[in-house]
């Protein structure tokens, strides 16, 4: 039994003591609390005034204004240039670009002369082609005649232009009269008419509108070295008399030797 009291006594005094320490512990928040109100109260707000920033001054340099000088022009002078003469410019020039009164006619002879040659070339195109439209109007002289120049020609006879056919199919028996009028003029071949020799050659040349002949040669032979030298010393008399033709043309025909 006095346990029990004892323990209810000491119970008793343990709860005391706590709530004193309780009562204690609050009235030391509570000033805490008051001091931290008064704290507060105490506290002034102040309002920032915004500082201008000052203007920053710049420095103008006054610029002093330039000093105009007058530039006097010098006086021209003029002066007259005299022009040089021709051998003074040829003393300066290399020899490259002097041209001497030689080059200069010789130059221009040129030029004369290819014109001329123009319109020389011009005529005769001209003149081809006319004879050319009037003889295609017109049949062939002799069936005989051209089977002849072929025999003669070949197939070169087909490259000639009608003006060279023309000529050719008119002429050809003019070529051998005319040679063989020259023939009995000049007398036969003593050697062959000695040995009583005949024969036939066939000559080729060209024939030109001036009157010249070129490339003379015998293309058949005789057979007989006295009648082909012959025939070149006939042709080369008898060719002025054959009639000249108006574009250069290849002759060929016959010369007939015979004993009667």
């Amino acid at each position: 039994m006095k346990i029990i009291i004892f323990a209810f006594v000491v119970s008793i005094s343990l709860h005391l003591l706590l709530f004193k320490q309780y009562k204690i512990e609050k009235t030391s928040q509570e000033q805490t609390h008051k001091d931290v109100a008064h704290k507060k109260s105490n506290v002034q707000f102040v309002k920032l005034k915004q500082i201008a920033p000052k203007p920053i001054k710049k420095e103008i340099k006054k610029v002093e204004p330039k000093k105009i000088v007058e530039i006097k022009k010098p006086a021209i002078k003029k002066t007259i240039v005299k022009k040089k003469s021709q051998r003074e410019i040829t003393k300066t020039l290399p020899k490259k670009y002097i041209k001497t009164k030689k080059t200069v006619t010789y130059q221009k002879k040129r030029t004369k002369k290819a014109v001329t040659a123009k319109k020389i070339q011009k005529r005769k195109t001209i003149q081809e082609k006319t004879l050319e439209n009037f003889l295609s109007q017109k049949e062939p002289i002799n069936n005989e005649i051209l089977n002849e120049l072929q025999r003669l020609y070949g197939r070169e006879y087909q490259t000639f232009t009608k003006v060279q056919k023309a000529y050719l199919e008119k002429n050809l028996n003019n070529f051998q009269v005319i040679t063989q009028r020259v023939l009995t003029r000049l007398g036969y071949p003593k050697l062959a008419a000695k040995l009583r020799l005949s024969g036939k050659n066939i000559v080729e040349f060209m024939y030109y509108p001036n009157g010249n002949i070129k490339n003379l040669k015998i293309t058949n032979s005789s057979g007989y070295a006295v009648f082909d030298d012959y025939s070149i010393k006939l042709i080369e008399i008898a060719y002025k008399d054959y009639p000249r033709p108006k574009t250069p043309t290849k002759l060929k025909f016959q010369v007939h030797y015979k004993i009667y």
